[in-house]
C-alpha cells in the first residue's frame, strides 16, 4: 500500500491476475468499477514474489487471504496495520489504511513527484482532492524554507 497509494478496497479486491511482477505492475477496479494501473518498486516485487512462490493461485485466486484462507477484507487491513503500529511503538499517528495512502502522497509529493502524476496515481477523477496533499506538502516547503534560508543561515554566522 505504502509503494503504489492503493485504497485499501482496491487492495482487497486483487486476484492472481492483476498482478505483473516482470513489469512491476497490477490492475486494479477503483471507484466507479473503473480500472486502472498501480506500479510498485524492485523491493515490494522482490516481496511480493517470495509471498506468491509460497502459495498455489489459479488466476482468480485473492492475492492475499486471511489466516483462515478468505479473502482479505479492509477491516483485516485495518486490523493489521494497527497491530503493527501497535509492536513498531507508533503513537503520534493512527494506523490505518487510509494513514498509508496519505503518507504514500506525501512522500511522493515531498521527492518531487508530480501533482498531476499523483492525481492518476490516486484514482481521482479530478485535482480537487489531490490539491489537498499539494496544500500540505506546500507547508512542508514553507517550513523547510525557514530552516534552510540562506539569509538566516548567514545571519546566524
Amino acid at each position: 500500500m505504502l509503494d503504489s497509494g492503493v485504497r485499501v478496497s482496491e487492495l482487497c479486491e486483487l486476484d492472481f491476475q492483476d498482478v505483473d511482477i516482470v513489469n512491476r505492475k497490477a490492475i486494479v477496479r477503483g471507484k466507479g468499477n473503473k480500472h486502472r494501473a498501480i506500479y510498485f518498486s524492485r523491493e515490494t516485487g522482490r516481496v511480493l514474489w517470495r509471498y506468491l512462490r509460497e502459495r498455489e493461485l489459479e488466476p482468480d485466486s485473492p492475492l492475499f487471504e486471511s489466516k483462515r484462507g478468505e479473502r482479505l477484507t479492509r477491516y483485516g487491513v485495518r486490523q493489521i496495520l494497527e497491530r503493527l503500529g501497535e509492536t513498531a511503538k507508533i503513537e503520534a499517528v493512527r494506523c490505518s489504511p487510509h494513514t498509508v495512502r496519505h503518507t504514500f502522497a506525501m512522500m511522493f509529493l515531498r521527492a518531487g513527484g508530480s501533482v498531476f502524476t499523483l492525481k492518476e496515481m490516486l484514482g481521482h477523477t479530478d485535482l480537487a482532492m489531490t490539491n489537498r496533499y499539494v496544500t500540505l506538502a506546500q507547508a512542508d516547503i514553507q517550513n523547510q524554507h525557514r530552516q534552510f534560508s540562506p539569509v538566516q543561515a548567514l545571519k546566524r554566522r
